[in-house]
Parts: structure tokens; C-alpha cells; sequence
């Protein structure tokens, strides 16, 4: 696994990012997998609360020379087997997951768009030498480029809830970026705007040329996304709400 392209949240330009490194023919970035691995974080503190929880079976098993005549039915491998053990699962997954084409193809990875902190961790507990990018946006144009569909079913129509999942990604994003050598932050809008730090990021990282990266960029193409309405009392109000994140990423304020 060579590059993981990971959106704080949906309709945040990480379909354009996947083009952009497509371009070059022997990369191969796949699209969504409708968020697994969230599930293998389930499984995970699932398996370990069950067996901190019936930790005493273990301990006495084992202590009293395997004697049968202790209660055992719900003793477990400890914490460590149980995380080396979903480690082995996620990469056998992804990495038998992603290997069709990978044969005519130097570099393979996948973008997703809604992980956060539990889903990166493993991730990059996982792979630890592969390129995160990670892609954020101002949640005012995320929330007006989401459709009514998409805010009902990841937010329930509650900008609250929109607003919270943004910052807490965003924040994480920044953190997660500063401590990572391998991980890369990007703003949506800097790779539009053609700033340099983005696009020379961008042509080493995804190693393509200026002339392809304007071949992508020149190109729009639409999802077929019907976009729901926006109010600007909505808009000033995950302004306000996300207001200090914004201000640490340079996002213009003067019309909140």
C-alpha cells in the first residue's frame, strides 16, 4: 500500500485528488470502500473490552497449570494478540483487496472520506511507511456542495453534528500531519488556487509534471450530485461554530 488520500469529510475535493494522481499511468488509486475499516476498529475494541473484561479466566488458567476445572467459557488472547491479530486482518484485506491491477501499476492506494481518528491510527499503525494526504475544505463549502441526501444520512440534517464531526477531523488532520513525516496536509482550495507549496507537494508526491497536473485541473467533471439549499443563516452559523479551526487555516472570517 503506497498512498492513502483521506477527506475530513465527504464533497471535500478527494475525488480530484485521486484524478491527479491517476494521471500518471502506473499509479492506481482506488475510490471509497464505504468506510471498512471502521469496522476492523470495531472488532478491535470490541474483542479487547470482552477479554480485559474476562481477563481473571486467562490468568487463572494459565497460572494453575491449564487446570480444566477452572471457569473458562469466555477466556480470551490478551490485548496484544487481539491488535496484532486485526493488524494481520487489515492489511490481508486491503492488501488482497487491491491487487487486482496491481501487476501493470508501481504505485496502489485508495482515498476515503470520512475517517478519523480511530480509523487512521490503525491505519498507520498498519502501514507505517505509507503517504497519507490528508484533504480538508471550508465546511461552508462542504455543506453546500453536500446533497439533501448525503446531509440526512451522515448528519441527520443537523449542522451541529456537521459542524462537530469537521472540526474534531480537521483539528485531528492538523495534529496527525505534524507529528507524521510520511502524511501531508492539503486545503481543497490551495490546490484550485495553484499555490505553489500545494503544487510543488503535489508533483512530488504523486511525482507527476506541472503539465499533468493542469491537465486534471483544467478538466471539471461533476458527480451528478444535485446540491442541497443553503441559507446564509446556516452558513454564518458553521461559520461561528467553526470559527477557530477556520482562523488557524486562513479561511476568510470577514463575512461571518
Amino acid at each position: 500500500m503506497d498512498v492513502l488520500i483521506s477527506a475530513a469529510n465527504h464533497r471535500s475535493g478527494s475525488t480530484l485528488l485521486q484524478r491527479i494522481f491517476n494521471v500518471r499511468k502506473k499509479t492506481l488509486i482506488w475510490g471509497e470502500h464505504n468506510g471498512v475499516l471502521t469496522d476492523f476498529c470495531k472488532i478491535q475494541k470490541k474483542l479487547s473490552n470482552f477479554s480485559s473484561k474476562y481477563e481473571k479466566q486467562r490468568k487463572y488458567y494459565f497460572n494453575e497449570n491449564e487446570n480444566p476445572s477452572n471457569w473458562i467459557a469466555c477466556m480470551s488472547p490478551s490485548n496484544k494478540f487481539i491488535k496484532n491479530a486485526v493488524h494481520h486482518s487489515v492489511k490481508a484485506f486491503l492488501d488482497n483487496l487491491y491487487e487486482e491491477h496491481s501487476k501493470t501499476h508501481d504505485i496502489i492506494g485508495f482515498k476515503e472520506v470520512r475517517y478519523g481518528p480511530a480509523e487512521l491510527k490503525l491505519f498507520r499503525e498498519c502501514y507505517p511507511k505509507t503517504k497519507i494526504i490528508l484533504l480538508v475544505r471550508d465546511p461552508r463549502d462542504v455543506w453546500k456542495s453536500h446533497s439533501k441526501n448525503l446531509r440526512k444520512e451522515m448528519y441527520n440534517n443537523s449542522i451541529d453534528e456537521f459542524t462537530q464531526k469537521w472540526i474534531d477531523h480537521v483539528t485531528y488532520y492538523i495534529d496527525f500531519a505534524k507529528k507524521d513525516p510520511e502524511t501531508y496536509f492539503l486545503k481543497y482550495e490551495d490546490i484550485i488556487e495553484k499555490k505553489p507549496e500545494a503544487v510543488n507537494m503535489l508533483l512530488d508526491v504523486a511525482d507527476i509534471t506541472i503539465e499533468e497536473l493542469n491537465s486534471v485541473l483544467n478538466v471539471k467533471i461533476s458527480g451528478g450530485i444535485k446540491k442541497g439549499t443553503t441559507d446564509p443563516n446556516t452558513l454564518h452559523h458553521i461559520g461561528i461554530k467553526c470559527w477557530n479551526v477556520m482562523e488557524q487555516l486562513n479561511y476568510p472570517l470577514d463575512k461571518i
